[in-house]
């Protein structure tokens, strides 16, 4: 009963609202990629979503959920997934807040527009029309479960971070 409490008090506070990671009308992302690309500057690209030989592992539970292509960001490194960090370089960049949409929130109920009465949304069929609406009218989403992430529709660039840097924001 203890690590269950544990558990969800640590659940509850890894998220929060979309407003807290605002800055300057801005929401900070960030992505880790393989090491071995050794760049410093990366385009992030939903195509590489869509296609099996070239999305990683961790994306095939998204993409069973719905099809639409999309790539994801952490808001907040201290809330990472220890397999996706692990041999990999941390990249940075930031979108306009305007350009994503809050999920989580789901202030203009997309999801109620496409909810089926019955069943809710089934993977591969109300996800897809649920993320395929939002599309139409913003670059990304805002949404989270364990940790807070973002997803977008359209390509975006990151630069490296150096591993102090790295180091500083995972504490």
């Amino acid at each position: 009963m203890k690590n269950l409490l544990e558990n969800f008090s640590q659940a509850m506070l890894s998220e929060a609202p979309m407003e807290n990671y605002i800055e300057d009308g801005n929401v900070t992302l960030y992505h880790y990629a393989p090491s071995r690309l050794n760049a410093e500057t990366l385009t992030i690209d939903p195509k590489y979503f869509a296609d099996r030989a070239t999305r990683n592992s961790y994306t095939r539970n998204e993409y069973a959920i719905s099809t639409v292509p999309r790539t994801f960001f952490y808001v907040d490194p201290r809330q990472r997934e220890r397999h996706v960090a692990q041999g990999s370089s941390l990249y940075r960049s930031s979108i306009p807040s305007s350009r994503l949409y809050n999920l989580r929130d789901d202030p203009a109920r997309y999801i109620e527009k496409v909810r089926h009465p019955v069943y809710g949304l089934r993977k591969g069929v109300e996800w897809n029309q649920l993320l395929e609406a939002i599309r139409e009218d913003y670059d990304g989403i805002f949404y989270g479960g364990r940790f807070d992430v973002v997803s977008l529709f359209i390509p975006h660039e990151v630069d490296r971070l150096d591993a102090d840097t790295r180091a500083q924001l995972e504490q």
